[in-house]
């Protein structure tokens, strides 16, 4: 699925209106879907599962529902008119706060408050409303559903009264509220909130969803997400080349490869995973779990010779390989075994619970000089990179999953500041460096070498648990083994993780998730997009 930026979705508004599609055309639809949406609101009291475009049902029953719509002078403002007439049209209560006068209105929106005025909808129409709060905050409190129409994507810079005082009180009076396109106060483009922000329960977004309303904290400000076809064809979108993506339920099945009848362990690839210490023999282990749960043909784990037998006695599935200790210069005996396991291996996956010893910043740059095929390094094979050169002198793909805190160590900057930019500093790195990287986190960041960029919509913050990170890596390295493509396996996995992590917590609560939980809901995951349960 595509993503848009703010800039991206007005450059695609413009040609459609230059190809033929109105202006008013395009508001209309998007102003009768936001109706629709209303309707089914009030009608299942929020528990319906309508979604925008279905034949409009009779709400003949909602006479009595009052419905508020808060509009500002764009078109965002236009949007909320129509779904105001269209709801009087069919018999709801409507009355409007419009944050402008008649001469601060563009076209589109001017034509809509005009008919809006013909229908002799009760109109408040002012400039600033400090005057009315009394007056406001009772037709909010009387109100079944808010419909905040006020900003958009448009704004620019910190959003300053009377706007933010009409958003304080959307938030302290509102029974419950549907934002047009975006939660008023919301960047559209970092989903940073820019002084004061709209707590939606509902947000229907045009055409395409927008970046801030995918990432965080944007997305917390949503409420449930549903998106409105406006008509607008694929290739007027695509000359717009979009560079941000995101998995929907429908791409999800055309990546997760077919498993040939007369297959055997040998057509799903093997998978080395290497890591462990004293005190870490879970890490390990649960990334090499992961990825036989996903399919992968054979896993072997080398790990100390210390915890070999605690990483076998988990799971008697696994093979192991005893590496001597990394405390010091790789020994002949270490550079022998993973010789062999590099050799024995489809893909490589290296780091989780490794530590960051003089033998093991060696043995991550002779697995990355050497290593012909996949390489996955998390954590403790991320911490142990002796310098970012090493990233030029690979031998295969490369690809890296650090946590901010571990972005924050490769780039010489504040976790603080990595968070701030997400995509941006994923983008920079991994097209400077030529790798795929995935920064893990709530809506994590995938970014391609090329510049694209894809953005995960699933998980929850019960992943935020000890393992989560070494579950990825497995997932990643299983299908990357059973022949996914790289560039599809860097999205289905972090996809994969996070709906397992969903599923989790659908039935065990967030609090009680546990790593071991994600892996035990690997199976529901791949099934779901097919099904649904």
């Amino acid at each position: 699925m595509i993503i848009l930026t703010p800039e991206e979705m007005r450059a695609v508004d413009k040609r459609a209106i230059e190809a033929g599609f109105p202006e008013l055309l395009l508001m209309e639809i998007a102003g009768r879907a936001v109706a629709e949406k209303a309707g089914f609101i009030l009608e299942e009291d929020g528990h319906g599962h309508h979604h925008p475009g279905e034949a409009k049902q009779d709400f003949s029953n909602q006479r009595e529902r009052e419905v508020l719509v808060i509009a500002g002078k764009g078109n965002n403002g236009g949007d909320g008119l129509v779904a105001a007439r269209y709801l009087d049209m069919w018999g709801f209560s409507v009355k409007i706060i419009l944050l402008a006068e008649e001469d601060d209105l563009t076209e589109s929106t001017l034509t809509n408050y005009n008919l809006c005025k013909l229908r002799d909808i009760e109109i408040l129409s002012i400039r600033n409303p400090a005057g009315y709060r009394e007056e406001i905050a009772n037709l909010m409190n009387r109100a079944d559903l808010v419909i905040d129409a006020l900003l958009g994507t448009g704004i620019k810079g910190t959003v300053k009264e009377p706007y933010s005082g009409l958003i304080r009180m959307m938030n302290s009076f509102a029974f419950r509220i549907l934002a047009v396109d975006i939660p008023s106060g919301i960047d559209g483009r970092t989903g940073a909130v820019m002084g004061e922000a709209v707590q939606a329960d509902y947000t229907l977004t045009m055409a395409f969803p927008k970046i801030g309303l995918v990432v965080y904290p944007g997305r917390e400000y949503c409420g449930d997400i549903e998106i409105v076809d406006l008509g607008i064809p694929l290739d007027l979108v695509l000359a717009e080349k979009p560079a941000h993506f995101m998995l929907d339920e429908e791409e999800v099945r055309f990546l997760l490869p077919e498993r040939p009848g007369d297959s055997h362990k040998g057509t799903f690839g093997r998978v080395g995973v290497i890591g462990g210490s004293a005190g870490m023999s879970g890490a390990p282990f649960l990334s090499a779990f992961a990825a036989l749960k996903v399919g992968a043909g054979l896993v072997r784990v080398a790990v100390p010779e210390e915890i070999q037998s605690i990483v076998a006695a988990y799971s008697p599935e696994l093979m192991t390989l005893g590496l001597e200790s990394l405390e010091g210069p790789l020994t002949e005996k270490n550079i022998e075994r993973v010789n062999t396991l590099m050799e024995e291996s489809t893909v490589l996956a290296v780091g989780p619970g490794l530590g960051t010893s003089p033998g093991s910043r060696k043995l991550v740059s002779k697995i990355l000089r050497e290593f012909p095929g996949p390489l996955v390094l998390d954590a403790d094979g991320i911490n142990s990179l002796e310098s970012l050169d090493l990233l030029a002198q690979k031998k295969g793909t490369l690809i890296l999953t650090p946590h901010p805190g571990e972005m924050a160590r490769l780039t010489g900057r504040s976790s603080r500041e990595i968070q701030a930019s997400r995509i941006e500093t994923a983008r920079t790195f991994a097209a400077e460096h030529g790798v795929y990287l995935i920064l893990k986190g709530a809506a994590t960041v995938i970014a391609f070498p090329d510049g694209v960029i894809y953005l995960n919509p699933s998980g929850n913050d019960g992943m935020a648990t000890a393992g989560s990170g070494d579950v990825l890596t497995g997932i990643l390295a299983g299908l990357l083994a059973s022949g996914v493509e790289v560039e599809d396996a860097v999205v289905l996995a972090p996809y994969l993780h996070g709906l397992a992590g969903d599923l989790a917590a659908s039935e065990l609560t967030t609090y009680s998730m546990t790593a071991g939980d994600i892996i035990a809901y690997l199976g529901k995951a791949i099934t779901y997009p097919e099904n649904g349960h």
